[in-house]
C-alpha cells in the first residue's frame, strides 16, 4: 500500500497511542467494573447480614403455609421487612426462606403485588449464593432471571435459624444496569478521549517528523540544483539532528568541492588564455618569419629560362640590358653566394706558364 510517509506516520503512532490508551483504558474499565460489583457484593451482603440479625427464626418458624398469613407474627415481619426496603431506594424485595427437605420455600415476601410469594411456594431457580446464604453472608456474581424479574441479589442467615433459615435482598437489574450504564459511558467517554488523544498526538509526532523530512529534500532538491547555503541548522532535540548534521556535513564537503573546482577551472581558463597567447604569439612570429622567407625567395629568385650570356667574357645581360658579371648576377638573382678556386685545367695552364718563366730563358733577359 503506497501511503505518503507523514500519513505512514500518523496512522503507526496513532495505532500506536490508540492500542496503549485503548489497552489501559479497558484494563481500568474492567477494573472498575469488577470494582462496581465487588461494591455491590459488599453492600447486599453486608445489608442482608445486618438485617439478618435484627430478625429472629424461632419467630417465623410457625409461618408454613398460605393459611399462616393470618398469624400476628407473619403481619409484624411482613412490616418489618417493608420498612426495610423502604429506607434504601435500591432494594426492590425482601424475603425470607427456609430450606424444607430438598426444597427451598417462601416463609415471608416483602412484594405488595399480586406476584407476591406466599408461606411455603417453593423458589424451584438453583442459585449458588443462595444456597451458601443460609450458612453465611452471600451475594452473586451477575444478574440472574426469575418469574419477578432479572435482579441481583444478596443473602444472610438469621439470627437462631440453624442453617435452615436466610434472608434475602433483591437489587433490580435497571438499578444494576444503571450504574453499570454510568460506568460504560465514563469508559467510552475515556475511549472517545483516547482516540482523540492518539489523533492529536499521532498528527503532531508526523508533522515533526515529516516537518524535518521535508526540510532536508528541499535542502537535497536545492543542492542537485547548486544552491549551496553551507551549514543546515535545523535542531529539535531528537535524533534526526544526526541525520541532518550528515547533510550539513555534505552540504560542506560540497561547497569545498565546488570552491575547489571553481578554482581549478579559473587557473584552467587562465592557463588556456596564456597558452593562447602564447600560440598567437608564436603564431605571429612563424608567420613573419613566413612573411620574410617568402620575401627573401621572391627577392631572390630561382634562375629559369634562357640567360643570355656573352661567348667571350661570359658576362650575363640583365632584364635592364646591363651585362654584369656571372657571379654578381647570379648572386642578385639567387640565394647561391660564391667561392672562388681553380679547376685543374686551369691550374695546369696558369701553373705550366709560370714555371715556364722561371725554368726557361728569357730572350729579352738573356740579351742583357
Amino acid at each position: 500500500m503506497r501511503l505518503p510517509i507523514q500519513r505512514k506516520l500518523f496512522l503507526s503512532h496513532f495505532l500506536a497511542v490508540l492500542l496503549v490508551s485503548g489497552s489501559i483504558g479497558t484494563y481500568f474499565y474492567l477494573s472498575a467494573m469488577d470494582s462496581l460489583m465487588a461494591s455491590l457484593q459488599r453492600r447486599l451482603k453486608g445489608s442482608a447480614a445486618f438485617i439478618g440479625q435484627a430478625l429472629d427464626a424461632r419467630d417465623v418458624d410457625p409461618v408454613q403455609s398460605p393459611e399462616d398469613i393470618n398469624l400476628p407474627v407473619y403481619d409484624d415481619y411482613l412490616d418489618r421487612l417493608r420498612t426495610f426496603k423502604d429506607t434504601n431506594h435500591d432494594i426492590s424485595y425482601l424475603y425470607i426462606m427456609r430450606i424444607q427437605g430438598e426444597k427451598v420455600v417462601f416463609v415471608i415476601d416483602s412484594d405488595d403485588s399480586e406476584a407476591q410469594a406466599l408461606p411455603g411456594r417453593e423458589y424451584r431457580w438453583r442459585v449458588p449464593a443462595l444456597l451458601k446464604g443460609f450458612s453465611e453472608p452471600a451475594a452473586d456474581e451477575r444478574l440472574y432471571d426469575d418469574e419477578w424479574g432479572s435482579f441481583m441479589s444478596g443473602y444472610a442467615p438469621i439470627r437462631n435459624g440453624g442453617g435452615t433459615y436466610l434472608v434475602g435482598i433483591d437489587m433490580r437489574a435497571d438499578e444494576v444496569s444503571r450504574k453499570v450504564h454510568a460506568l460504560r459511558i465514563s469508559g467510552i467517554i475515556s475511549l472517545i478521549g483516547s482516540v482523540l488523544l492518539a489523533i492529536l498526538f499521532a498528527r503532531i509526532l508526523s508533522q515533526h517528523f515529516n516537518r524535518k523530512i521535508r526540510f532536508l529534500t528541499d535542502q537535497c532538491g536545492a543542492m542537485a540544483t547548486g544552491h549551496l547555503d553551507g551549514h543546515i541548522s535545523y535542531r529539535q532535540g531528537d535524533e534526526l539532528d544526526t541525520l541532518t548534521e550528515a547533510f550539513s556535513r555534505m552540504a560542506d564537503q560540497l561547497t569545498t568541492s565546488l570552491d575547489e573546482n571553481q578554482k581549478a577551472r579559473i587557473s584552467l581558463e587562465k592557463a588556456k588564455d596564456e597558452l593562447e597567447l602564447k600560440v598567437a604569439e608564436r603564431t605571429a612570429d612563424l608567420q613573419n618569419l613566413n612573411d620574410q622567407l617568402r620575401r627573401e625567395i621572391e627577392e631572390r629568385k630561382i634562375l629559369t629560362g634562357l640567360l643570355p650570356i656573352c661567348a667571350s667574357c661570359k658576362k650575363i645581360r640583365d632584364d635592364k640590358g646591363y651585362w654584369s658579371q656571372i657571379e654578381n648576377y647570379l648572386t642578385a638573382h639567387s640565394i647561391a653566394d660564391f667561392s672562388h678556386g681553380i679547376c685543374p685545367d686551369c691550374a695546369r695552364k696558369l701553373y705550366a706558364q709560370i714555371e715556364g718563366l722561371g725554368h726557361g730563358s728569357n730572350p729579352a733577359v738573356d740579351k742583357s
